[in-house]
């Protein structure tokens, strides 16, 4: 409990010296299974004992703060990181020929990313809902942001899952509005969706492809708001292929895209050169994972859960939405004519439309 409450208060030293270094080489799988496990208060436990002072610590310890909803702690922690990464003695950061002590990450890029999206602020971090029926109060405290899309026009949006997971509140902010309370109505962590419901109207909600016609190949456009407050609040579009039809481990309720995503790209549309649907945003390849287990640094693998899961969970909540004829899906007709390919400049002005930032607060 001690050395929790000195976490707490920010009442960290961290030692570097030759053998504290040697010692740490034995406790950094350890550390990283924390981190990739979400164990934080463990996390930030083994680095107060075990810990050196490198980049890469005070990154570990920004993220256990962060992950414990200690906000102000964690920018500390990252500010402390990118000191290290600034450095001049080689020795005491992640640099060059010490990249080993890193376990791949990137150095500062990574502790910026993070920091930044912390640091966020108006317009593009969305303000904190009140709580129905609360009187206002000082506003909540934002824990992280991700990307989400109307489905229907009514106020039913979705996401991930792992966006607004143990979330004190949630709001869902489009480009040039206002923030509005969300309620997570419905979630299904085993495929990490959540079906949101706001009480503001849309004119324009999300199309569905047809689950049939994704095919290895195809092109595909993602839009979405990652890295908020570093990047344009306006949003992001970026463009790639879909390189299979399974993901990890052939899971067949993914599909692997190279179209580039970075946090905050979570929950947001895949969509196809028509600007329908074909999956939703959910998680890249752990870069820093796989250069530890093979050597190598892998690019742009990341990974969408297909159009027709997500379908069926809108189904399962008895949410309307539309196919890519444009009707209702009880009553979409079969062989109807195709949509015309846009550019993809026309594609992410049609996707911002109905694309928004979720952000999760502490309760």
């Amino acid at each position: 409990m001690a050395r929790y409450d000195a976490f707490r208060g920010g009442n960290i030293s961290l030692p570097m010296g030759n053998i504290e270094a040697a010692e740490w080489t034995l406790y950094r799988d350890s550390a990283y299974e924390h981190l990739a496990a979400g164990e934080w208060r463990e996390l930030a436990d083994l680095i107060q004992r075990k810990g050196i002072n490198n980049d890469l610590n005070w990154y570990y310890l920004g993220r256990a703060a962060e992950g414990l909803a200690e906000m102000d702690l964690a920018r500390q922690f990252y500010q402390r990181s990118i000191e290290r990464s600034a450095s001049e003695k080689a020795s005491h950061h992640c640099q060059g020929t010490l990249v080993s002590l890193c376990d791949g990450f990137e150095f500062p890029d990574v502790t910026h990313a993070r920091l930044s999206q912390l640091q966020a602020t108006a317009p593009a971090q969305p303000q904190s809902p009140a709580p129905a029926g609360a009187q206002s109060e000082a506003p909540h405290q934002l824990v992280r942001t991700g990307t989400g899309f109307i489905v229907d026009t009514a106020g039913a949006v979705v996401t991930n899952y792992h966006v607004v997971q143990q979330c004190g509140a949630v709001s869902f902010l489009m480009n040039g509005g206002s923030s509005s309370p969300a309620t997570v109505v419905a979630s299904d962590p085993m495929n990490d969706l959540a079906l949101l419901r706001v009480s503001t109207k849309s004119k324009q909600a999300a199309v569905f492809q047809d689950s049939d016609k994704l095919r290895a190949g195809d092109d595909v456009i993602v839009f979405g708001y990652p890295l908020l407050g570093q990047l344009a609040s306006t949003g992001n579009l970026t463009r790639g292929s879909v390189t299979a039809l399974s993901g990890l481990r052939d899971d067949t309720r993914y599909f692997q895209m190279s179209a580039p995503i970075q946090l905050g790209n979570s929950g947001g549309p895949v969509l196809n050169q028509s600007g329908r649907v074909t999956g939703i945003v959910t998680s890249k390849l752990n870069a820093a994972r796989e250069l530890k287990a093979t050597g190598d640094i892998s690019q742009n693998v990341n990974f969408a859960l297909k159009a027709a899961v997500l379908r069926t969970f809108l189904d399962s909540n008895a949410v309307t939405y539309a196919k890519s004829d444009g009707a209702k899906p009880e009553i979409a007709k079969a062989g109807a004519a195709p949509v015309a390919v846009q550019t993809a400049a026309d594609v992410g002005k049609d996707a911002a439309k109905f694309t928004g930032i979720v952000g999760c607060y502490k309760g």
